[in-house]
């Protein structure tokens, strides 16, 4: 197997969102895909998001958290990141029309991105990775998973000039180093900052 890729482009990214955006599952595809590329969670989290976790009431109304906050599967650490406005718009209106009776009663005990088979399971790993691989193959990407994500969350940091020690722990890496070469920056990367300096 293959180890998959940041996406590089905001032009890219763009364009999976409108590939995602199609069918009848869009509007969870494109939510799915936008939470995995602004928060620094592993798929194996992503897919056990409930609506409590994403949800809360405020002043008699539902209205989607600022941050999110779980204990990573993998690692057992506690990750707390905040969630955008545009974020929390997309996660609203999804709620909204994929939830309609859950936020009447607030009853915020359901998936966020449910399995079709029905019993209240989270989609699978391998649909999740099947929706994001898809999307970036149509684009003609190579080497796109639903990891990739993660990795473009991480790589898109950095190129805004985050400091890489932040960047390792919210991706609760042991070393800059592992977290450099996890968000895939290439000698390319390195050259374009070196003759961007031109003293």
């Amino acid at each position: 197997m293959n180890v998959v890729e940041p996406i590089r482009e905001k032009k890219q990214i763009e364009g999976i969102k409108g590939i995602l955006s199609a069918g009848k599952m869009g509007q969870r595809n494109v939510l799915l895909f936008s939470i995995g590329i602004n928060t620094a969670y592993r798929i194996s989290d992503l897919r056990r998001l409930k609506l409590s976790d994403v949800l809360t009431v405020s002043r008699g109304r539902v209205v989607a958290k600022e941050r999110l906050a779980m204990k990573e599967q993998k690692t057992g650490k506690h990750n707390s990141i905040v969630i955008s406005r545009k974020l929390r718009k997309l996660i609203l209106d999804y709620v909204e029309n994929e939830f309609p009776k859950q936020l009447l009663i607030q009853d915020f005990d359901y998936y966020l991105f449910p399995s079709r088979k029905g019993n209240n399971q989270p989609l699978s790993r391998q649909a999740l990775w099947a929706v994001i691989s898809n999307a970036a193959n149509t684009m003609g990407l190579k080497n796109i998973g639903s990891h990739s994500m993660r990795k473009t969350f991480g790589y898109f940091l950095y190129k805004n000039g985050t400091h890489i020690e932040i960047i390792q722990e919210l991706l609760n890496h042991s070393s800059q180093r592992e977290t450099l070469r996890y968000i895939g920056i290439t000698q390319e990367d390195k050259d374009t900052a070196v003759m961007s300096l031109d003293l």
